[in-house]
């Protein structure tokens, strides 16, 4: 493994190889069940990772969360863990950060490890496709582990029933009523309404 950001490879990681793999983790550390996922508790509790707030974090390097390379921190954007307007965008970075925890370990081990301004500009150093890969793996993981397919399937026929129920049939529904149908959900699995719309559209729940 490269210890040069320019040089540096990602791992080839499929879509069904991430969701298999939050599924597991989700399982080995919230076998109960429920929803909504507590992912905070989790990283904290569980796995013992260290969550340090950062003044500025988003705001100078553009990211709300980030996993040092000494496996055991989580750094945060402070303001996001503060204000409570940003309680579902911090658990999806949490999740997000998991991602990584779970699928990139021999990746990111290997990477020289420093302070956070270190592993930031290392992280910002990587050819765009290499960066862009790790991202999509972690939140392929994210997505799928706070939104459960089997309870994704089961919350989405509620709201289509009840859809149903005030006079409107299914099969009517078109794309324009999507950001409507996952406005409960969002809340239900405590997500934003745009992960719940990727999660129904890479699951081939929707369209219908």
């Amino acid at each position: 493994m490269s210890t040069d950001p320019r040089t540096f490879k990602a791992p080839f990681i499929d879509q069904q190889q991430c969701w298999n793999e939050a599924d597991r983790f989700r399982q080995q550390y919230w076998s109960s069940g429920e929803i909504p996922v507590d992912v905070l508790a989790i990283a904290e509790f569980d796995l013992n990772l260290e969550i340090r707030t950062i003044t500025g974090l988003k705001e100078n390097a553009d990211v709300d969360a980030l996993l040092l390379g000494d496996w055991t921190t989580l750094i945060v954007d402070q303001q996001q863990y503060l204000d409570d307007r940003f309680i579902n965008r911090l658990r999806f970075s949490i999740a997000h950060e998991l991602g990584h925890y779970v699928l990139h370990e021999e990746v990111f081990k290997a990477i020289p490890r420093g302070n956070s301004d270190e592993w930031i500009v290392f992280m910002q150093d990587m050819p765009d496709k290499e960066y862009g890969l790790l991202e999509y793996h972690a939140n392929e993981f994210a997505g799928r582990f706070l939104v459960p397919i089997d309870s994704l399937k089961t919350e989405f026929e509620n709201v289509l029933s009840e859809v149903e129920q005030n006079g409107m049939a299914r099969h009517n529904l078109s794309d324009a009523h999507l950001s409507y149908l996952c406005i409960p959900l969002a809340r239900r699995f405590a997500v934003s309404e745009e992960v719940i719309e990727r999660r129904l559209t890479r699951e081939k729940l929707w369209p219908l």
